[in-house]
């Protein structure tokens, strides 16, 4: 059995908290036959019954997906990812790029606090870019 399968299995028993395979495809309204051959024979298992599966359970079935080896994790951050950032106005984007830099300059003073050398004309230009960002904003 191959490592990515494994790892599905792994999964499979987790969301099921031990449920039988008849116990999991009365719940997902199938066949026990269709779960044996699509969740546990199949390699990787097939895409479709995952999603079942996932939704049968009321688990996310990206996650699914990613312990089947269908979607790797990087995939499925980016999809999660990039509906959202569309879907932000500019001063949404506006506002979030200044809250980092406040994060990162709070980081930075902190990490000077603790002895860490950081450049004072480097600090006071990203405060006065924050200054800047936040005029925008109001």
């Amino acid at each position: 059995m191959s490592e990515r399968m494994e790892r599905f299995l792994a999964w499979r028993d987790h969301v099921a908290s031990g449920d039988s395979e008849r116990a999991i495809a009365a719940r997902m309204g199938i066949g026990n036959n269709r779960v044996g051959r699509h969740l546990r024979e199949s390699d990787p298992p097939v895409a479709e019954t995952v999603i079942d599966f996932a939704r049968a359970y009321g688990v996310n079935p990206v996650d699914g997906l990613v312990a089947a080896g269908l979607l790797t994790r990087d995939e499925a951050l980016r999809a999660a990812a990039s509906e959202p950032l569309r879907a932000a106005t500019g001063l949404q984007l506006l506002d979030e790029l200044a809250r980092r830099e406040k994060e990162r300059l709070r980081r930075s003073e902190t990490a000077d606090d603790t002895g860490t050398e950081a450049s004072p004309p480097k600090r006071k230009r990203w405060r006065r870019d924050i200054d800047i960002s936040e005029g925008l904003l109001t």
